[in-house]
């Protein structure tokens, strides 16, 4: 018992700081788009055929703070190894200032032997920053 919860907790520690150096290299959200003023996602979480068991929740992104790293976790607890990556659709949003946008990402997980089913959809809400008057 102890050592699988050790093993656990290493894996989870390992994770963090892989997420970390991610972070670190993805750079600043404000360094990619200066203007970005506000970011809401809301995130639904299902199974591919669309059967029930979603999962819903409102990420707030914290502008002045965030990263440019759009990494979500899968939900799904028998999943392995999974997660969302929406980074590159999110951010060519963004700079080029779109105020409402969807977007759909799948699990790179796996569960067993199969990969993971399930799919995530974001719709972005975003306001941005005047821009400075060039005339």
């Amino acid at each position: 018992m102890y050592s699988a919860n050790r093993r656990r907790n290493v894996e989870r520690e390992e994770r963090m700081l892989l997420r970390g150096k991610r972070e670190e290299a993805a750079g600043k959200l404000l360094q990619k788009v200066p203007d970005l003023a506000s970011l809401s996602l809301d995130i639904r979480e299902t199974r591919s055929n669309g059967s029930t068991n979603d999962t819903q929740y409102i990420r707030r992104v914290v502008v002045e703070h965030a990263h440019a790293l759009f990494e979500m976790p899968c939900s799904y607890s028998s999943c392995s190894n999974g997660g969302y990556d929406a980074t590159q659709q999110i951010l060519a949003a963004l700079t080029s200032r779109t105020p409402r946008f969807e977007g759909e990402t799948v699990c790179r997980g796996s569960c067993g032997g199969d990969f993971c089913s399930r799919v995530l959809r974001y719709t972005a809400t975003a306001t941005y920053r005047p821009l400075p008057d060039v005339s």
